[in-house]
């Protein structure tokens, strides 16, 4: 896993790197589908290949047949393999400022 940004958390999947951005859209994605967060987090507690797949492509901005291609490879890569790291995104949309709350004093002059 790799922070580049706060919160992007890169996924390895098999031999595949995903580099997961915390976006509205993913979040919003992820809870249309997921009925919200906490829902997305007991998918990944429940090891769902599907539903990691689902976060994965959510992410990494996948759509159509290469959102659809993930669960294959999530599959084949052992979903206990890959489960933790989106888990270790999934937090980072709980939080996408980071612990960094930033300058109280920014803007004034």
């Amino acid at each position: 896993m790799n922070k580049t940004l706060h919160g992007t958390v890169t996924v390895q999947v098999g031999e595949e790197l995903f580099d997961l951005v915390p976006t509205l859209k993913a979040v919003r994605a992820i809870e249309a589908r997921f009925g919200g967060l906490r829902g997305a987090s007991q998918v990944i507690t429940a090891l769902s290949v599907d539903g990691v797949a689902i976060i994965i492509a959510a992410g990494a901005g996948l759509e159509g047949k290469a959102a659809e291609a993930i669960s294959e490879k999530v599959w084949q890569a052992g979903v206990l393999e890959v489960s933790p790291q989106v888990n270790a995104y999934l937090a980072a949309l709980y939080n996408p400022r980071g612990p960094d709350k930033g300058n109280a004093a920014a803007g004034k002059a």
